[in-house]
């Protein structure tokens, strides 16, 4: 007699326990109402062309805002302070956040509930401020998949995207970092989601956007995707 062997529906199939998603322009459709947005702020306040700056937005996406601000700024010979460039940097985000209107990819939520059921674990990594991210899960009805997340927090710089972010959450998973980094995929939109994964050891996923698949491979994607239905079949198979 043959013994039938059944998978356990609440444990995850590969090697991989945790499944990292930027939110902006991965999860949340939000680039488009993001450059409208920044283009104004930056006309409006420094005298920037407004689709000049827009585009610029999208074309560093992924980066941190302090860096994004400090960057555009230089490019118009408007030199700000570290202090000042950090302050505007979360007032822009917290604007960003408040008047965005994105929505999730259309089948974001199905894919993150499927996730859920197979037992992973799920967090974002975002350059948004954590109130703002917390507040745009829960409007988009996501927020019931996510474990953990994490932003940029006033007056610390130095938490952000990258290894201090995924330190964070291997932290409140209980996992020591050279095994988290080892169980994780990351996903995001952008050269420097991939960078950022590429960095602390972690295989990345990305959804094609604005960048070339050369270039988002070149960088270190394992895979580039038009998007996330087959992802939980993809990272099973890790």
């Amino acid at each position: 007699m043959t013994e039938e062997i059944k998978a356990n529906e609440n444990e995850p199939r590969g090697k991989i326990r945790y499944i990292g998603f930027d939110k902006d322009g991965t999860l949340m459709d939000s680039m488009a109402s993001y450059a409208k947005i920044w283009g104004k702020i930056f006309h409006d306040e420094y005298g920037i062309d407004q689709v000049e700056a827009g585009n610029f937005l999208i074309q560093t996406a992924g980066q941190p805002t302090v860096i994004q601000v400090d960057t555009l700024l230089r490019n118009n010979n408007i030199v700000l302070s570290q202090n000042e460039l950090f302050s505007k940097a979360n007032e822009i985000a917290t604007v960003l956040g408040e008047k965005a209107d994105s929505k999730p990819f259309p089948e974001v939520p199905e894919v993150l509930k499927k996730l859920k059921e197979e037992g992973y674990k799920i967090f974002v990594s975002s350059g948004q401020q954590e109130s703002v991210i917390k507040k745009d899960l829960e409007r988009a009805g996501l927020l019931q998949y996510i474990d953990f997340f994490a932003g940029i927090r006033p007056n610390q710089p130095e938490y952000k995207k990258g290894e201090p972010h995924f330190r964070a959450v291997a932290e409140h998973f209980g996992v020591p970092f050279e095994t988290f980094v080892k169980e994780t995929v990351f996903v995001g939109d952008t050269p420097t989601d991939v960078l950022v994964s590429k960095e602390s050891n972690i295989t990345s996923i990305v959804r094609r956007g604005v960048n070339s698949d050369d270039r988002l491979l070149g960088e270190g994607a394992r895979f580039v995707v038009d998007d996330f239905s087959n992802l939980p079949e993809i990272i099973s198979n890790l």
